[in-house]
């Protein structure tokens, strides 16, 4: 049987003089810290003619702890003590404490900060995203992408009222450069180089090439007969990054040529809806790209009309001159691999700053300071 412990020393409580404090924290613990990283300390808080209060305070790396010692009614009418037991000695001292719980100081700063107030639609988007299946998370990302900004709209109308000059002589002009901006992807019209013509990242998105490293180094150790692209002229392009040393523009090329097989796919379906149609047999990312970004926005959502088959002509265009050396592309091979006349071709090239070289059949970007008026000009139905 064990000895019954001795009480060495009773120590008296002195409502005047600190005596030791019982530290919580009301969320959790504190973590692994070095002690040289914390700091107590405590603090006397007076609020106009109140009683002072007492707080104890902790500092932890960069991170602030509070509160109250001895708070509340229990507290002020009992006294609290803990036992110290020697065990060689089996001698106990008792000792008064007080007790605080620490609350972690950036809840102060939030109650200050006003919670956002989300309608019903945006908090439905915000759980299909974060809960719902890779279809509701599609769907909602689908109605966002689409969904018009009124403010954004207004603004414009506002400037363009406010810009317009009412008193001289409206002279109607046609809108063709603006519905070739809708086609093509975005470029520099100063540039004086032809690698400053275009930014790859306004062609396809930075975040999907980002997201689309592994795939490039699949596709880049896969054999020609083992990949799932049906294209002669991709494949091609593949084989030609494969017998090279691996480099950086090399599978940056890949990743071009993973979202260009999903507009070729997109150019010869025939499907009045490309919702559920398979535009890439490598990856999904890319292919909910393009049936995101070149679905006709005057249509049903998903919908493809001959705005999408010519947006995404224009940009595959620009990516096989981007992918190709010299900024060079068969005219021949291009017509075969779209199935699209030569003169269609050249027309649209045209638009995104391609010419047909001099008694040859290859296509040339040129800067777009040097580009000339097509010959015949260009037609085409303007959606609006």
């Amino acid at each position: 049987m064990k000895e019954k412990a001795i009480i060495e020393k009773v120590f008296p409580r002195k409502h005047d003089t600190p005596i030791p404090t019982l530290l919580k924290f009301q969320n959790g613990q504190l973590g692994a810290v070095s002690k040289d990283a914390i700091q107590f300390c405590r603090l006397t808080r007076k609020r106009g003619k109140e009683s002072a209060a007492k707080v104890a305070m902790v500092t932890a790396n960069d991170q602030i702890y509070h509160g109250a010692i001895d708070a509340g009614e229990a507290a002020s009418l009992t006294d609290t003590y803990i036992c110290v037991r020697n065990k060689i000695t089996n001698k106990v001292r008792i000792i008064p404490i007080e007790q605080a719980t620490l609350n972690n100081n950036v809840y102060n700063t939030l109650e200050h900060k006003p919670l956002p107030i989300m309608t019903a639609e945006h908090t439905k988007a915000v759980l299909l995203k974060q809960f719902g299946g890779r279809k509701a998370a599609r769907y909602a990302s689908n109605q966002e992408n689409n969904k018009v900004n009124v403010e954004v709209l207004k603004n414009d109308l506002d400037n363009t009222v406010r810009e317009t000059d009412f008193t001289s002589e409206v002279v109607e002009k046609p809108d063709t450069e603006h519905n070739f901006d809708i086609l093509r992807p975005k470029f520099n019209k100063d540039a004086t180089k032809l690698e400053d013509i275009y930014d790859v990242n306004d062609i396809v998105p930075a975040e999907l090439l980002e997201r689309l490293d592994q795939e490039a180094k699949v596709v880049y150790s896969t054999t020609i007969d083992k990949l799932p692209i049906k294209s002669e002229y991709l494949c091609n392009c593949i084989k030609r990054i494969q017998d090279s040393s691996p480099t950086p523009a090399g599978f940056l090329n890949l990743k071009l040529i993973i979202y260009m097989d999903c507009l070729l796919n997109l150019l010869k379906t025939r499907v009045r809806s490309i919702k559920s149609v398979e535009l890439s047999g490598i990856t999904e990312k890319a292919e909910n790209d393009v049936r995101t970004r070149f679905s006709d926005p005057h249509s049903k959502p998903f919908s493809r009309t001959s705005h999408t088959s010519e947006k995404a002509l224009c940009h595959f265009i620009v990516l096989a001159l981007i992918i190709s050396e010299n900024f060079t592309v068969d005219l021949n091979i291009l017509a075969q691999e779209l199935c699209v006349s030569k003169v269609k071709l050249i027309k649209f090239a045209h638009i995104v700053n391609a010419m047909r070289s001099a008694k040859t059949d290859l296509l040339t970007l040129r800067l777009p300071s040097k580009m000339t008026a097509l010959a015949g000009g260009f037609s085409r139905k303007s959606k609006k």
